[in-house]
């Protein structure tokens, strides 16, 4: 306050000497004084009102001072040019004011916008939050039930069926074998359905478990082609093992990695033409070692590429068959194995392959998937 008290009075002392300046002179240079005082008025806060009553003092004095009332028109005019372009900042001024409050009345505009957008999507993911609950709680009920209401019975069946198949329920006529043949293919179609859920479930909610140990390659996937003969043969298809890389071990959970296994020569079979052979070969690769499964079959599709490790995936819809889980969930167990998944597919063959770190006697797990990978993989 005190600030503005003593540059008002300033003002006060200058803004009559400059006003009779320009009365008695006129002038650009007398106009430009004028200006400066209003600019200085404004920047110490000096209200017009105040300027108002100055000025009307100095006009006055500067009407007595003449003595000559005929030129008492001068005098106005002069006087209020002067204090026109004294004005003149605060005009400006206030311009800036109505200015800044526009923008700021626009601005809180788009503010409010925004928020209210923002609310919405707020309240949106809300809603999506609650739905994926709800569904989240309905798929695990889902796998309870088929857990608890359909394994147990559907097993039951299945191994029924196995028995008669076997002939413990004696011979049967054509008509009944081809019955039993076809409920016994959807019994077990059925059964590594109920399979394949339980263990997508059992991956997300990390609960499966893996049994790491050290094991002979070659004899893994000895193993694994042999399980697999049967099936295969029945879809008119040879699997054949080629060459593995001598002493060498993976580090792994054999059931599991049996289970990738079956899965990889499965689809491979599934997709080949009758009496072609798939190859499973492994080699040396990358610090590790690398298994190919590869099909004759009629490729995967381009569109198909970026969506095969999806759960529930099928390139279209197929009288072969399959829940659309196995590659995902191959694709799962071999991560969590420090392994990694890929395909090369083009028209009349494609190769699924998985990579592994190879154990070596006192090198740590970790150690072995660190030499595995180039840098930035």
């Amino acid at each position: 306050m005190a600030a503005v008290s003593t540059g008002f009075d300033e003002i006060a002392s200058q803004y009559p000497i400059a006003l009779h300046e320009y009365i008695r002179d006129g002038g650009e240079a007398a106009l430009l004084r004028a200006y400066q005082i209003g600019r200085h008025a404004v920047a110490i806060g000096v209200g017009v009102l105040e300027m108002a009553a100055l000025h009307e003092e100095a006009l006055l004095s500067a009407l007595i001072a003449t003595g000559a009332p005929e030129d008492g028109t001068h005098v106005t005019k002069r006087a209020s040019e002067f204090f026109s372009e004294f004005l003149a900042p605060f005009e400006l001024t206030r311009r800036g004011f109505q200015e800044a409050h526009g923008a700021m009345r626009d601005l809180n505009r788009g503010l409010e916008r925004r928020l209210s957008a923002a609310l919405q999507d707020f309240e949106s993911a809300q809603d999506e939050l609650i739905e994926q609950k709800r569904m989240e709680k309905q798929k695990n009920d889902f796998i309870s039930v088929i857990s608890h209401e359909v394994r147990t019975p559907l097993t039951s069946i299945h191994g029924a069926l196995n028995l008669l198949k076997s002939g413990l329920g004696g011979d049967l006529n054509p008509q009944g074998q081809r019955l039993l043949d076809a409920a016994y293919r959807n019994s077990q179609r059925l059964v590594r359905l109920v399979n394949d859920l339980l263990d997508l479930q059992r991956i997300e909610s990390g609960t499966m478990t893996f049994n790491l140990r050290p094991v002979d390659l070659h004899s893994l996937l000895e193993q694994a082609v042999e399980s697999s003969q049967a099936h295969a043969g029945q879809l008119g298809i040879k699997l054949v093992l080629g060459g593995a890389p001598a002493g060498a071990r993976v580090r792994v959970d054999s059931d599991r990695m049996m289970q990738v296994m079956t899965n990889l020569l499965s689809n491979a079979a599934k997709f080949s033409p009758r009496g072609e052979t798939v190859t499973v070969e492994a080699s040396r690769h990358n610090g590790g070692v690398r298994v190919e499964i590869t099909d004759r079959g009629p490729g995967v599709p381009q569109d198909f590429h970026g969506r095969i490790f999806q759960k529930f995936a099928q390139a279209g819809p197929s009288e072969r068959g399959g829940s659309g889980l196995g590659l995902s969930i191959t694709k799962a167990i071999v991560e969590h194995m420090s392994g990694h998944v890929g395909f090369q597919s083009e028209p009349g063959r494609t190769t699924f392959y998985f990579d592994l770190p190879e154990w070596r006697r006192h090198v740590s797990r970790e150690k072995a998937a660190g030499n595995m990978w180039p840098a930035g993989r």
